[in-house]
């Protein structure tokens, strides 16, 4: 039956799925119910993996990456030690239909294993792709040619140490999220995963971290990639059992500017100094990023409400005199998420003020290989999404919805919509509002029903929705029907 199981693997991994023209609805998870550990900060991730629900339980099979104790922790992996082959084929693959037929191949394998005080879990998958989009997975190293229709290999790994339970060490290549949301709006994981080293440092009810990230724009009129460089550090706190507050502080700065190659800043690795003194001391444009974010747990744990306000750049004087001063850069998340018996629900509002997250080059704004590193939409929008999950004895169901409300660009001068044009193109200094330029709406619908084959840790997924779209770049409805197969190894938060 495991030979069948792997045959029909791979052959659907030439009819599957992942996701163009709209979002590709992805599983959401409440905090775990286990004894209370301060030291787990739950709205830094990668910190659990989680595997999307068992099918016949109510519960959700969850484990720690930082293993952090000789001793069993609470919630270790039974299947994962009994497991006697820790190699399982792989696969993140699509067949669609949407605005026009598309498809990805992709073949490879996935390995997870934890032995002593070490981690490691890497999947390779390779094949061809029709297309790349906002909406698909996005390799780390995507070709320097032509990527409408390309040959690719996508790697992503992480390997972990943690010597005590005060110190968590790890590097690889993979995506990082904070917050509690559907999106971040510091950082989430829909853009591609990029190489990193990270240190996690728990003490009392503290976590602080520190994350390198190297990050890196195509350039496919040179055929080069141009590296960029970022350096984040957080505080987290717990109060109790249910609330938490986290503070952060990163960096941006490219690795060669006009004058000379710059690399990796030393300035910058160091974990315990402020980054704006740094960067006035270097005479640079550095963008700086700080950002404040919570969560609080009620009702037993089973409800949350969160928030999320990351701040690129503002004067406090032009925010009370309401004036919309262009330079007033920053973000808002509210949201609620929770339980009823076994349904699962989730509303957030997001909304991003014009030219925040953008700078004076690509080399230096709050992007990957063309995409934002955090919310798809980048800036100069407002959004509302509604999901629910509905479990059943075989399968699960998800359901759905959003609005939005952006304004894009339509000419070289910049409105604030895309982080990869330069602030210093904006036309005017002051009533900048959200929508402004090229004023578009969207509503989107969808549904999607998925079972999982636990033995090979593979998800099988039908989805089907409609957006439709109006405004001043014209009225359009695009319908969506996909059926596919993914590997369930890495279950990233990011837009599917």
């Amino acid at each position: 039956m495991r030979i069948q199981l792997v045959i029909a693997a791979f052959f659907f991994a030439f009819l599957s799925y992942s996701q163009g023209g709209i979002d590709r609805i992805r599983h959401f998870n409440l905090k775990p119910d286990f004894p209370y550990n301060r030291s787990l900060h739950h709205a830094i991730q990668p910190q659990i993996r989680s595997n999307p629900w068992t099918p016949g339980t109510d519960t959700i099979d969850i484990q720690i990456i930082e293993i952090g104790k000789n001793r069993k922790s609470p919630l270790s992996n039974p299947k994962e030690a009994k497991r006697p082959f820790p190699i399982l084929p792989a696969t993140d693959s699509y067949f669609q239909y949407d605005t026009a037929i598309s498809y990805r191949a992709a073949v490879g394998f996935n390995f997870e294993k934890t032995w002593g005080k070490w981690y490691n879990r890497t999947l390779v998958t390779s094949g061809w792709s029709l297309r790349e989009d906002y909406t698909q997975t996005h390799v780390a190293f995507s070709p320097l040619h032509n990527r409408d229709a390309f040959w690719f290999t996508d790697i992503r790994t992480r390997l972990g140490y943690t010597p005590n339970d005060m110190l968590h060490i790890s590097t690889g290549i993979d995506n990082q999220f904070f917050g509690e949301g559907y999106r971040s709006l510091i950082q989430g994981d829909q853009v591609a995963p990029n190489p990193f080293v990270q240190f996690r440092v728990n003490f009392w009810n503290l976590e602080y971290g520190l994350l390198y990230q190297f990050l890196h724009e195509n350039n496919l009129t040179n055929q080069t990639r141009d590296w960029k460089y970022n350096t984040t550090h957080y505080l987290s706190m717990n109060i109790g059992s249910n609330f938490n507050i986290m503070l952060l502080e990163s960096i941006i700065f490219q690795s060669k500017d006009s004058t000379y190659k710059r690399g990796y800043e030393v300035e910058y690795l160091n974990p315990f100094v402020f980054f704006r003194p740094q960067e006035y001391s270097l005479g640079s444009t550095d963008n700086v990023l700080l950002a404040l974010q919570s969560s609080y747990y009620f009702s037993g744990k089973k409800h949350c409400v969160y928030f999320q306000l990351p701040l690129d750049e503002f004067v406090l004087k032009e925010i009370t005199k309401r004036s919309k001063w262009w330079a007033n850069k920053y973000g808002l998340q509210l949201g609620i998420k929770g339980k009823f018996h076994r349904w699962s629900y989730q509303l957030e509002g997001n909304l991003v003020r014009p030219y925040t997250f953008s700078h004076i080059s690509s080399g230096q704004n709050n992007g990957s290989l063309g995409l934002p590193l955090g919310h798809y939409l980048g800036s100069n929008f407002a959004e509302l999404i509604a999901t629910a999950q509905i479990p059943f004895k075989t399968f699960q169901l998800t359901l759905f919805s959003s609005f939005y409300l952006k304004g894009y660009d339509d000419s070289p001068i910049s409105y604030g919509g895309d982080i990869y044009k330069s602030y210093t193109s904006h036309p005017k200094e002051f009533g900048n509002t959200i929508g402004q330029g090229m004023t578009q709406r969207a509503v989107s619908l969808q549904a999607n029903a998925s079972t999982t084959l636990n033995k090979l840790q593979l998800e099988m997924y039908v989805q089907a929705g409609l957006q439709y779209s109006w405004g001043e770049m014209g009225t359009s409805t695009n319908p969506l029907i996909c059926v596919g197969m993914r590997s369930s190894l890495f279950n990233e938060r990011k837009i599917r």
